[in-house]
């Protein structure tokens, strides 16, 4: 059994991380992530990170500003 070349192997796992790539943004672009997702899901979410409606801060803002 011959010995593999260090620069035969790197130059294989290049050729294939390329080539997976390629094949993942063909994938990927043509699809929607939002497509399946309702409003109420999306709301949630930014909730989750932390966002806020802006009724909300501007109702903070009026009742601060009564104190």
């Amino acid at each position: 059994m011959s010995s593999f070349s260090t620069k035969s192997v790197l130059l294989g796992i290049g050729i294939g991380i390329i080539i997976s790539a390629t094949a993942s943004m063909i994938y990927v672009a043509g699809r929607d992530p939002m497509k399946d997702l309702t409003e109420q899901q999306i709301i949630s979410q930014a909730e989750k990170y932390g966002m806020v409606r802006a009724t909300l801060l501007q109702g903070s803002a009026d009742t601060e500003l009564s104190h």
